[in-house]
């Protein structure tokens, strides 16, 4: 993947409710002259899925005339891929995708009226949460033609990549397993919290930030007016009776540990 990416083979794009077909294939776009601003004119333009079929057909093209071609993919990568209306934005793609199509079956584009197709060598990567309600927007027909890997929350990423252990005292990986444990207790196992949110926490200040304005929101919106369950999952010490979040003290005890600290240990302790 990362040769590809060097070698301008990599596309990556994050669809939403606005993102339309002709962004994605081909569509007409409009033209403001440099002088005059009210003369408008329009062109035909290729969406960044089209430009980059056209490119993995052109390496397809030399492999055909070389005996000592080594395969080159290019990779579509759709992030929130559920997000977008899918049947709009994909149109005929939703055909020329399947695996037995590729390189086989050609349509006529509506706007060029040229023929096309998706080459072999294209790889669509999309991501989605499976938190996220609009999942359910995700067709049949385009689930059919996805092989779905699910990437759950992993803690051992946390000591593979990074210093687990923050300020020698909070192990982050027993803290995620810890909460999300509770949340599985409490609610399903599509809500628990991704390793992502503890990567890259170098201190104790760092943690400080990620603990009060990612998790406990987070948790907040998944547990609303629901202090039991907050206070179940992080314990009682980080919200009052109403259910106001407490910002622990991080000035360090006689024992060198802060008392934002302690409580965080206190979680899986």
């Amino acid at each position: 993947y990362e040769s590809a990416e060097a070698e301008n083979r990599v596309r990556t794009i994050t669809f939403h409710q606005s993102y339309s077909y002709e962004e994605f294939i081909e569509g007409i776009r409009p033209i403001l002259s440099n002088e005059e601003i009210a003369r408008i004119g329009y062109r035909l333009e290729n969406g960044i899925f089209k430009d980059l079929c056209i490119n993995a057909e052109e390496e397809l093209i030399k492999r055909e005339s070389s005996t000592k071609y080594i395969d080159k993919p290019y990779y579509m990568i759709i992030d929130e891929i559920n997000r977008g209306n899918i049947s709009k934005i994909f149109g005929e793609l939703i055909t020329l995708i399947e695996q037995d199509k590729r390189g086989n079956l050609k349509t006529l584009l509506p706007y060029s009226k040229k023929e096309f197709t998706v080459p072999s060598n294209i790889y669509i990567i999309g991501t989605m949460n499976t938190a996220d309600r609009s999942i359910a927007a995700i067709d049949t027909a385009l689930r059919r033609r996805f092989t779905f890997v699910e990437i759950e929350p992993d803690s051992s990423v946390l000591s593979q990549y990074d210093n687990h252990i923050v300020n020698d005292t909070v192990d982050l990986c027993k803290l995620m397993d810890t909460i999300n444990d509770r949340i599985l207790e409490r609610l399903d196992r599509d809500h628990r919290i991704g390793h992502a949110y503890f990567m890259g926490i170098e201190s104790l200040n760092n943690l400080y930030q990620t603990w009060y304005y990612k998790i406990l929101p987070l948790l907040g919106e998944y547990f609303y007016n629901d202090i039991e369950s907050l206070t179940t999952i992080v314990g009682e010490s980080f919200y009052d009776k109403n259910g106001n979040v407490q910002y622990l003290s991080l000035t360090k005890s006689d024992d060198g540990i802060s008392y934002f600290e302690q409580k965080l240990i206190d979680i899986y302790g």
